[in-house]
C-alpha cells in the first residue's frame, strides 16, 4: 500500500505506470505484482483513499488514479510507521 500511495502522491497515474515506476526506481529489484496491484487499487478506491477516472487512450479505456485528502493522511501515517520500523530494525541489526 505504501508503494502505491507514494506513487500516487507524485501525480495522477494508471496501474501499469505504477508498476513500471517501481521497477525503474529500484533498478529491477522490486516489482509490483499485477495480481496484487489492481485489487489493491479497487480497495483503495472503496476506502476513498484514491479516486479514479477513466479516459479513452488509443481506442482503449484507461483508469487513472489520484490520491484524495484521506489518502494523503493515510500515506503520512504509513510513512511514519515505516520510519519507526526502520529505526527498530537498524537498532536490532547493529
Amino acid at each position: 500500500m505504501l508503494v502505491v500511495l507514494s506513487a500516487l502522491d507524485r501525480r495522477e497515474t494508471y496501474g501499469y505506470e505504477i508498476r513500471r515506476e517501481a521497477y525503474r526506481k529500484t533498478k529491477g529489484l522490486f516489482t509490483v505484482n499485477e495480481g496484487a496491484l489492481y485489487p489493491l487499487l479497487r480497495l483503495l478506491t472503496r476506502r476513498r483513499l484514491v479516486r479514479v477516472r477513466q479516459e479513452r487512450v488509443g481506442g482503449r479505456w484507461r483508469k487513472y488514479y489520484q490520491l484524495t485528502g484521506l489518502g494523503r493522511k493515510e500515506l503520512s501515517a504509513l510513512r511514519h510507521d515505516w520510519k519507526n520500523s526502520r529505526k527498530v530494525l537498524e537498532a536490532l541489526l547493529s
